[in-house]
């Protein structure tokens, strides 16, 4: 049960075990939601539904086309975010024409990886776009037709460089050290593949190329946006936008154009922020021109420090953390250290952030996984600084934002998968199923072999924060070992990976996709869960992309 602010009365842990939200929690995110207030109103219609209505509206559609006074809502109306002003001088009703469901995945194969871990001769200490395009080449050569991307969203400008690509400043930019840069490398910046990647020396680099490009390129583009105008600032004040002048902390849009208008510095840095997002979309179109479909990724969140909980100030929780509960696998639960929405103020913005995020992070690509889509129908939330075992899960409004998903998705003639490993309830993967959002299965979760796989879902091995198939070889007899040897009796490493990797090839499953990792044999996973730091997100994989000979051996044999 919930309450009217969406707390939840407590939860069932992966024992059966109830635990109960304590007072002082309820009392904590109360605190933190304010108490719920009424918005605009708010109309989610399927396309193609009639519907009479109370009074006569004039509706004016989202491209600004006045129909005029309507008594029910046109049967061919489309896609899109309308309005509904009433005669009677009532406010306007906000609404939202979604179709039915998204597009269904493709039928392919392709491979999952992690852009930094990419590298070249041309690299520039780090895997780039360039690496992504030779790879996403190689693999459509083979028939190869999808590669699923880490995400490719924007950290802070500054140093140090935040390593997590799941924790970003913004979920609605691009990050321009993913940029590859037009000439050989400077010696310090040689990739070597069991050396670590160096992001602040990249960045450096890099920045520095691109500022001496952006000084000579013919035409700068237009008016900054206000992530851009952030990294501009960040620049002059450091990441935390808390701590900045107290007029710059408000993403008021009247006073960052008079700060542009009186700091002709800022505004310049802004512009050139802007220009590296236009660089990352020409580079980006190249990957795609090779045919392959490109999936991108949407993390469940950001930095509570960036760009996004800056603008979005207002509509978020900041006194609360996204996390998950104790469990058997980290018995002290977790706090993933992000600023969660607060479900009532997001609905009265009319979901504006959460459709501005969508949009963005579906742009250039063919499809999109969503990161614990779990997360649109509810989220555990840990008061700041306090233990995640005083956590409580809040109730978010999931069809109304599938609804919205669905309906970008389909502008974007893209197709959307949820990762939706670990605990979920049953339904839920129904109700997705509906809108043709597909869901993930991975084999070392999986007690049945790839050939007993659902059709309508993403397939792999591994995914970033498990072990590598190599990995598990490595580290002796445990239950994933016995899973590898139910799929493969071969006893050279290579061997094993082709034969399960050949299993998974072979699965009714639509989409199917090797991991990097495992193509190259990787022996550690890329992101350990539960540590900060460290190795995490920072391994170069074994094999440059322009060394990929493996595919001429194993996906030979796939139709």
């Amino acid at each position: 049960m919930y309450d009217d602010w969406g707390i939840s009365d407590g939860y069932f842990d992966v024992a059966g075990s109830w635990h109960p939200t304590s007072d002082r929690t309820r009392a904590q995110i109360r605190a933190a939601m304010g108490d719920p207030q009424p918005g605009p109103p708010l109309w989610f219609v399927a396309v193609g539904e009639p519907h009479a209505l109370w009074n006569t509206c004039r509706l004016v559609l989202e491209d600004g086309t006045d129909v005029g006074n309507v008594n029910q809502l046109p049967a061919d109306l489309p896609l899109g975010y309308h309005d509904l002003i009433p005669g009677d001088g009532g406010p306007t009703t906000r609404l939202i024409v979604h179709p039915g469901a998204s597009h269904q995945i493709p039928r392919a194969w392709g491979v999952a990886a992690q852009i930094y871990a990419l590298w070249s001769k041309d690299s520039w200490g780090i895997g780039d776009l360039a690496d992504l395009a030779k790879l996403a080449t190689t693999v459509y050569a083979h028939g190869g037709r999808a590669i699923l991307i880490s995400p490719l969203h924007q950290p802070a400008p500054s140093f140090p460089q935040e390593p997590s690509p799941y924790y970003p400043s913004s979920r609605r930019t691009w990050n321009p050290l993913l940029l590859a840069i037009d000439r050989s490398p400077p010696t310090v910046l040689v990739c070597e593949p069991h050396a670590f990647v160096q992001r602040d020396a990249a960045w450096t680099a890099k920045r520095k190329a691109l500022e001496a490009q952006f000084e000579a390129w013919p035409s700068a583009p237009g008016l900054p946006t206000t992530v851009a105008i952030w990294n501009a600032i960040c620049d002059e004040h450091g990441p935390n936008w808390q701590t900045w002048p107290t007029t710059l902390r408000s993403s008021d849009r009247l006073a960052l154009a008079q700060a542009l208008a009186d700091d002709r510095a800022l505004a310049r840095r802004a512009i050139f922020h802007q220009w590296c997002q236009e660089r990352v979309c020409e580079q980006l179109q190249q990957v795609t021109a090779t045919g392959i479909h490109l999936i991108g990724d949407m993390a469940i969140g950001f930095s509570p420090n960036g760009a996004d909980a800056w603008e979005y100030q207002q509509s978020l929780a900041l006194g609360m953390r996204i996390g998950a509960p104790p469990d058997p696998f980290n018995a002290a639960g977790q706090d993933w250290g992000i600023p969660p929405f607060v479900p009532w103020r997001l609905r009265n913005e009319l979901y504006r952030p959460f459709i501005d995020t969508v949009q963005a992070c579906l742009r250039g690509v063919a499809g999109i996984r969503i990161d614990h889509i779990m997360g649109l129908f509810r989220q555990f939330w840990v008061p700041a600084g306090d233990s995640a075992a005083n956590g409580a899960y809040v109730c978010f409004p999931s069809e109304e934002l599938l609804a919205i998903l669905c309906l970008e998705a389909v502008r974007a003639n893209a197709f959307v998968v949820g990762e939706d490993l670990g605990t979920v309830e049953p339904h839920i993967r129904d109700v997705l199923a509906v809108r043709n959002i597909a869901g993930t299965r991975v084999a070392w979760f999986e007690n049945e072999p790839p050939s007993q796989w659902p059709e309508s879902c993403l397939a792999s091995v591994t995914t970033h924060d498990l072990p590598t198939i190599a990995g598990v070889l490595h580290d002796g007899d445990n239950t994933l070992t016995k899973r590898i040897r139910a799929l493969s009796r071969a006893n050279v490493p290579a061997s094993v990976i082709d034969d399960v990797h050949q299993a998974l090839l072979d699965s009714p499953a639509r989409l199917r996709l090797l991991s990097m990792d495992d193509v190259c044999a990787a022996t550690e996973q890329a992101n350990l869960p539960g540590t900060v730091g460290g190795a995490n997100w920072r391994r170069r994989l074994p094999k440059s992309v322009d060394d990929l000979n493996y595919f001429d051996r194993t996906v030979s044999r796939t139709p």
